[in-house]
């Protein structure tokens, strides 16, 4: 019999997750998998989970939730041999996405037994711990001023009411971004470890999870145009927006961001606003092990 726990987020995506979770335990338990219930209960309490079931010799630990809470268990478990199962449950789910983990959570509870670990590279951004991106400016805004009732009753739909209104309101602060020493200006910036974004969208085309270098994209105009059309491009999945000359991407291993106005700008990370410049990223010195199916250890 395995031994392991089962972190998850109660609140993310549409529903609440506290029956299909118990349902989940009950059913490892039947197949060789027994898992502890533990549903976080505030932010970063996750990575607490992780640490604590990790020093006391779990074989696994599983996490069900938005790209925000699995990063905070990742962390927990960084640098550690014990394998890190993800269950899709957020609205984007960009970390399954990048892995070709199954979205669907009857099918992604499979790796849990037959899974195989892929390292995965944990960056950080100040002390807060990420996988996918940092982003300062409109994305960290509008996560910032969520409607989380909206989010949760309409999924992705949901953003859309607080998208339109940040969108026209954004005032394109200006940012100094230094990467790897070397100063450029935009007035919107993603530190980018993934190549997707918000879902299938595809930001950084080169980008790599294994990587302990970051590709990071700038858009320094101030055209509300320019910056719609930058979206739209991103969206098509194409890298579209990089050859039009809307944004360009700049790799490099350490990521300053300041804001150069009176006034700190929003950082999100990994989904969730939580930071506000300035903030330094950089590679953790760790990677994490993910389970993936078979065939994806290597990565692309």
């Amino acid at each position: 019999m395995k031994r392991g726990v089962l972190i998850y987020n109660p609140t993310a995506g549409q529903r609440d997750r506290r029956r299909r979770m118990s349902a989940l335990v009950s059913e490892m338990k039947q197949r060789g998998v027994e898992l502890v219930h533990a549903p976080t209960e505030a932010p970063r309490h996750a990575t607490e989970i992780a640490r604590t079931f990790a020093r006391q010799g779990v074989d696994l630990v599983a996490a069900c939730g938005g790209d925000g809470t699995i990063s905070e268990a990742a962390w927990g478990l960084s640098g550690m041999e014990i394998p890190l199962a993800v269950l899709p449950g957020g609205t984007s789910n960009v970390l399954a996405r990048e892995l070709s983990i199954p979205l669907d959570i009857d099918r992604a509870k499979e790796l849990l037994l037959s899974g195989v670990p892929r390292p995965v590279r944990m960056l950080t951004a100040n002390d807060r711990p990420f996988l996918l991106w940092a982003g300062a400016g409109l994305d960290a805004r509008i996560m910032g001023n969520m409607n989380l009732l909206l989010k949760r009753w309409l999924g992705r739909a949901g953003i859309f009411f607080t998208v339109a209104p940040e969108f026209f309101r954004y005032e394109f602060p200006r940012l100094g971004v230094a990467i790897d020493g070397r100063e450029h200006e935009a007035t919107f910036a993603v530190v980018c470890h993934a190549r997707r974004y918000a879902g299938e969208w595809i930001i950084a085309p080169d980008a790599s999870l294994e990587s302990d270098e970051v590709d990071v994209l700038l858009f320094s105009g101030k055209s509300r145009w320019r910056f719609f059309e930058l979206f739209r491009r991103i969206q098509m999945g194409k890298a579209g927006h990089l050859d039009a000359g809307l944004a360009k991407i700049v790799r490099g291993k350490e990521v300053e961001i300041r804001s150069l106005e009176s006034y700190p700008v929003e950082v999100q990370v990994d989904g969730d606003c939580v930071l506000e410049t300035p903030i330094v990223c950089r590679a953790a010195a760790t990677e994490v092990k993910i389970l993936v199916p078979a065939g994806e250890v290597s990565g692309r």
